[in-house]
């Protein structure tokens, strides 16, 4: 352990008191809004980029599956980004979900984010669900 750090305990302990907090859920948005004023763009972001990210992992904890696929067996990442590059929302999902079925888990962290209208996808949204998911945010979609 580094010299000056407390004991490990102390720092999980602290680490779950702001997890129930949701304190890193608040903090986000205002990271994400400074780091854009940063590079010279409005604080609110307009364009939307959805993507996913399948990632092996242990099962010690949390829900995992087999994505077919990628050969994998873990969970999926699902990323909503601006235009830079800045992270806007964060979900994870068991990997056996199909990508067009993921947005449901960015639900809560996109309406922080009113602004955003156009979205960009890939081919691996296409589908009723996300229609659906577009049309209840107020967003138009490009599949790209």
């Amino acid at each position: 352990m580094p010299a000056g750090f407390p004991p490990w305990r102390t720092v999980y302990g602290w680490f779950r008191r702001w997890i129930e907090k949701g304190l890193f859920e608040s903090l986000m948005p205002a990271l994400a809004r400074r780091q854009r004023r940063r590079c010279g763009r409005r604080p609110d972001p307009r364009l939307a980029i959805i993507d996913t990210q399948t990632v092996k992992c242990i099962g010690v904890r949390g829900p995992r599956g087999y994505d077919g696929a990628k050969k994998l067996v873990g969970r999926k990442r699902v990323a909503l980004v601006d235009a830079e590059g800045h992270v806007l929302a964060l979900a994870v999902v068991p990997a056996n979900v199909q990508d067009r079925d993921t947005l449901p888990a960015l639900g809560a962290d996109k309406q922080a984010w009113p602004s955003l209208r156009p979205a960009l996808l890939d081919g691996a949204f296409i589908g009723r669900a996300l229609q659906k998911w577009c049309n209840l945010r107020g967003m138009r979609h490009r599949v790209v």
